[in-house]
């Protein structure tokens, strides 16, 4: 007997199958679809160096043309508050007067920079900064501008990437303790850190602060003065009647001669020097005086000692 399943049935039983065979691969490609990628970690970016200095300013070429103009007045108008870039070097006399501490760019023009303050050690080299005065010496032919400070200009730091937290490291070996520094900057010839003349005799010209005195004389002031020192009341171009009338007479005093001396068809007023030396005191420089009467000079350097022993 043969037995006979009826076409429907056997349709419907055929559907089913093909269905759930259907959706067992839909479920198994959607469950591979949804699987994560494995995550691949970046290396952390290396940090940026700084940047190298700038100078940034009025070029020396730039101010060359300004100077040329030739006019002292309307060259000031132009250049004082004027920031500039320059490349500066100890100025070198070659016989022609150059004031002493005085920069120059170009060996060749007569243009020399004077730094109102500079930090310490400096001996020359890239800066920037601010013009802060200018002057015309018409007898030495010479453009004088004054600097407000010098220093290396700051390098440009940038913000560096963060990077990975590294291992903690074991803990250094301790290290001698680095013998402190003084907080008064590099010593120069005959003074301490602190900028305290120590020995007057040493003490080179262009080692203290530049000032502009009476009548516009210039001049120089080096050392911190001592308690109640008698040169509170001196001014930068007194004569030296009015210098003894203030401070009183000094311990010792004499006269000596300049290197501008030996210079060929120099006739200018700082060829002999007189000073007058003050125990407890210091020393005072006059120059200008007449080859009969040193003394007759005016006041160009202050000299603060507060050990000098008062002869020279």
């Amino acid at each position: 007997m043969t037995l006979r399943i009826p076409f429907s049935t056997l349709a419907m039983t055929a559907a089913i199958v093909v269905l759930a065979a259907g959706c067992s691969t839909q479920s198994r490609t959607s469950s591979q679809a949804a699987a994560p990628a494995p995550a691949t970690q970046a290396a952390p970016a290396p940090a940026a160096p700084p940047a190298p200095p700038v100078p940034e300013g009025m070029s020396y070429g730039e101010l060359t043309g300004v100077l040329g103009n030739g006019n002292e007045k309307r060259v000031r108008q132009e250049l004082v508050g004027k920031t500039v870039a320059l490349n500066l070097a100890k100025a070198k006399a070659k016989g022609r007067g150059v004031p002493a501490g005085h920069y120059e760019v170009d060996d060749t023009d007569a243009i020399y920079f004077r730094c109102r303050t500079a930090a310490p050690g400096f001996a020359g080299g890239e800066i920037s900064t601010k013009v802060s005065g200018y002057r015309f010496v018409t007898r030495a032919k010479q453009k004088i501008v004054d600097l407000e400070r010098c220093a290396p200009p700051e390098p440009v730091r940038t913000a560096a990437a963060p990077a990975a937290a590294p291992a903690p490291a074991a803990a250094p070996a301790p290290q001698p303790a680095a013998p402190a520094r003084s907080s008064g900057g590099v010593a120069k010839a005959g003074m301490d850190a602190q900028g305290n003349v120590v020995d007057s005799s040493k003490v080179e010209a262009g080692s203290g602060r530049t000032v502009k005195g009476l009548n516009d004389y210039e001049g120089e002031i080096t050392g911190n003065p001592a308690p109640n020192s008698k040169f509170s009341k001196l001014q930068i171009g007194m004569p030296a009647r009015q210098v003894t009338d203030l401070a009183g007479p000094p311990t010792d005093q004499g006269a000596y001669i300049t290197g501008k001396a030996w210079i060929p068809f120099y006739f200018g007023a700082d060829r002999h020097r007189f000073e007058m030396t003050y125990k407890g005191q210091g020393r005072l420089i006059f120059a200008g005086g007449g080859m009969g009467d040193f003394s007759s000079g005016n006041l160009i350097w202050i000299i603060h000692n507060a050990n000098e022993a008062g002869y020279r």
